[in-house]
């Protein structure tokens, strides 16, 4: 399956010319990503056009959306899927905020739907006809869709390309030669550390935790959502769980982890282009969003995405050597993982049928319960011995931080922190 996105301006200057791809064609197109979609017998094609292309005279969203399409069906016919996204323009469309985070954050979560849906092994972008700073933007947000897609569905070698034309000149039928400009074959641990690494500064950390969740909490108590599992400290021991590899306290977390991600996507869903919810003011010939969401919420949206996914696992060690396999961001935080599991099924005759510590079952002197140490904590791969209890569950093991009594979620929290 191959899907090509192509983020275009105005088309009404586009003229047909000759067009080369990777030396094939010629082909004879107004259009770049028509000449991609007929050499690469492309699949699916999705064309994001801006909301700015909106006939002066619309005073609503279904008006400008009705314009839009028109236009662009006018001069480059409909053979594609066509969204249309909330861009800035001028002084005429801007949004309240005087950002322009909604197109990106459009992209991103559309094009997560879409890919969710088509599951595509290739994945072409088109920045010929772009203009300012949307080739830019939808590229940064297709490649967030593309690698939480990617850990989602624990897709190994997915091809992301980008294409781009030689500039067209007038008078000139070409042929101009298209080509990629960029290619890569994508791997879990790829997207993993790509969706990872927004969130590995104290910038970033202050960004998220004193604008983001600002947001975040004014939107959710503006709609009496609970967001009271949902916080920047949570964010955080969510990071550094994924980055070490302590997939057990993912585990014991899913439920919080699914209510954040539900908090956040509810934020989101007012950009699905199917349901389209952000408040559009129509006054004194401007077209004003009336929404604030920041771009970080699409790079939360997609780190609460791929926790969500992996930590679906029960809490019994032959679930955590699959992730261990599977999700760890590399082979160093693997080996860890399966070195202490290979230690722990070592010790199976030894673990008894109810929840306990398992220094006590390594017979270390004086076990301190929930006294985690960090450097501990991570060397042993999230198996600390003074925070984790084991028992038999039939021919497995199963693993906690708590034994029901005890409970050392918060100190494992602290060590995440």
């Amino acid at each position: 399956m191959k899907i090509l996105f192509a983020p275009i301006g105005d088309p009404s200057g586009y003229v047909s010319v000759e067009y080369l791809v990777n030396g094939k064609g010629p082909y004879n197109t107004n259009a770049s990503f028509i000449a991609i979609s007929q050499a690469l017998k492309i699949d699916k094609l999705v064309v994001y056009a801006g909301l700015s292309l909106c006939d002066t005279n619309c005073n609503d969203y279904k008006c400008c959306k009705d314009s839009v399409t028109q236009k662009v069906a006018q001069k480059l016919g409909n053979e594609f899927d066509l969204l249309i996204a909330p861009n800035i323009y001028g002084t005429r469309f801007i949004q309240k905020d005087r950002k322009n985070t909604l197109y990106f954050n459009f992209i991103y979560f559309n094009s997560l739907k879409i890919l969710e849906d088509n599951k595509p092994d290739e994945i072409y972008i088109d920045i010929t006809h772009g203009i300012n700073y949307m080739p830019l933007l939808a590229t940064d947000a297709i490649r967030l869709a593309t690698y939480t897609y990617i850990v989602e569905n624990n897709k190994n070698g997915v091809n992301l390309t980008i294409y781009n034309s030689e500039p067209v000149t007038k008078g000139n039928q070409g042929p101009y030669a298209i080509d990629d400009i960029y290619s890569e074959k994508i791997t879990v641990r790829q997207a993993l550390s790509s969706i990872l690494s927004p969130f590995l500064s104290s910038e970033s950390k202050n960004v998220i935790k004193n604008k983001v969740f600002k947001v975040i909490r004014n939107k959710a108590n503006s709609e009496n959502v609970n967001t009271s599992s949902c916080n920047a400290d949570f964010i955080y021991y969510i990071v550094n769980a994924l980055s070490a590899g302590i997939f057990l306290y993912l585990i014991l977390k899913k439920n919080e982890i699914n209510s954040c991600l539900n908090v956040v996507e509810n934020i989101l869903g007012k950009l699905d282009f199917n349901n389209f919810a952000v408040q559009l003011n129509f006054e004194n010939g401007k077209v004003i969003y009336d929404e604030n969401i920041p771009i970080e919420i699409s790079y939360i949206h997609s780190l609460l995405k791929v926790s969500n996914h992996i930590a679906q696992g029960s809490n019994k060690i032959s679930e955590i050597r699959r992730m261990a396999d599977n999700y760890s961001t590399s082979d160093s935080v693997k080996y860890v993982i399966l070195n202490e599991i290979s230690r722990i099924e070592d010790k199976k005759n030894e673990i008894p049928n109810s929840p306990t510590l398992y220094a006590k079952i390594l017979s270390t002197n004086l076990p301190r319960i929930c006294s985690a140490d960090k450097r501990n904590l991570i060397a042993h791969g999230g198996f600390e011995q003074n925070v984790t209890f084991l028992w038999k569950c039939g021919d497995d093991i199963c693993v906690s931080y708590t034994d029901g009594k005890c409970d050392c979620i918060e100190n494992v929290e602290k060590q995440l922190g």
